[in-house]
């Protein structure tokens, strides 16, 4: 802790100094002039240094006139804006105390100076400090704290849009961005794709292999139809049980389609075994596509999914592992 006495007085620099030896308070550094100040302090326009640990100024403004603006530079640098500064004087008390608070001091001291008055003024100013310092950290606490949670915050987000299971969007997630892509399709002109997709005799696979196995089944058909997307709007989610939604903006009903395709293909190589399906031997998809252009039909998110689930009856009661597209939409895949 480093204390600076500035005084033009050296007998009375060094009285200051040999009082605050005696209370304990003996890093004490004296200037007997504001420019010595001002050099030992830094506050010059290059100076580089600072004195570290500093707790408080003692400084006599009986005779300057600058006492001011050094308060002015004083707390104009961060390092010392919180730097108590202990006024003494000679002359009028009543005088020089409201000149001193007036300029930025924070206590003041006359002179003849009393060695109990300046042990407690002295004492004064350093609780203060002390106190801002502890107020400082506690805000710098509170503020990491605040971060913290704002992250934390952000990942619970996250995670309540995440299906638990797959790690995939949820339903949640899917209806949230469905809503959006079809104002942002509305605004913005262009066409947006709608693909529900259910796993093949899902029911039989768990009655054949259990439901650990089936979760792990949902799990890599789950990661297997994200694969298949390539673009970052594409989004897939799990809508369902076994079934899952596709969202492809700027998608017409043909682009669609070849999705569908590698969607088949993917899955196909995954061969994840299923002897209860009733047309293949492995895990199979039946999907439903409908496509429309929000700006020009002026359709709803519901009946679009209306086109898309009856799409994909149509695909499983014509025989599954296969996709259809609604059927006001097929001649557009010609």
């Amino acid at each position: 802790m480093s204390i600076v006495v500035i005084d033009p007085n050296r007998h009375e620099l060094e009285q200051c100094a040999a009082m605050l030896g005696r209370w304990g308070y003996n890093q004490t550094i004296l200037c007997a002039s504001l420019e010595e100040a001002q050099d030992v302090l830094g506050l010059g326009e290059q100076a580089l240094r600072t004195i570290y640990g500093l707790e408080l100024i003692v400084i006599d403004i009986s005779h300057g006139d600058d006492f001011a603006q050094f308060v002015d530079r004083i707390r104009s640098m961060l390092f010392y804006q919180d730097i108590p500064i202990l006024a003494t004087s000679d002359g009028a008390r009543a005088e020089k105390m409201p000149l001193a608070f007036a300029f930025g001091a924070t206590d003041f001291v006359s002179k003849p100076i009393e060695e109990f008055e300046l042990r407690a003024r002295v004492r004064s100013c350093l609780r203060l400090k002390h106190e801002i310092d502890r107020r400082k950290a506690r805000e710098k606490e509170l503020l990491e704290a605040t971060h913290q949670l704002s992250d934390l915050n952000q990942i619970l987000a996250k995670m309540s849009l995440l299906d638990s299971l797959t790690a995939i969007p949820n339903r949640r997630c899917f209806d949230e961005s469905l809503e959006q892509e079809w104002k942002r399709a509305f605004r913005n002109g262009g066409n947006l794709a709608l693909i529900l997709c259910d796993i093949d005799y899902f029911k039989q696979y768990n009655d054949t292999y259990g439901h650990q196995r089936g979760d792990h089944c949902l799990q890599k058909v789950a990661q297997a139809v994200k694969s298949a997307l390539k673009r970052p709007g594409d989004l897939v989610a799990r809508y369902g049980g076994e079934e899952f939604a596709i969202i492809l903006p700027h998608t017409t009903a043909l682009q669609a389609a070849n999705i569908c395709n590698n969607i088949r293909t993917t899955i196909r190589e995954l061969a994840i075994e299923h002897t209860g399906s009733q047309v293949s031997p492995f895990v199979t998809l039946s999907m439903g596509v409908a496509s429309t252009e929000p700006s020009v039909t002026k359709m709803s998110t519901e009946m679009l999914m209306s086109l898309s689930d009856a799409a994909l009856y149509v695909a499983k009661n014509q025989g599954r592992d296969q996709f259809q597209i609604a059927r006001d939409q097929q001649d557009k895949t010609a």
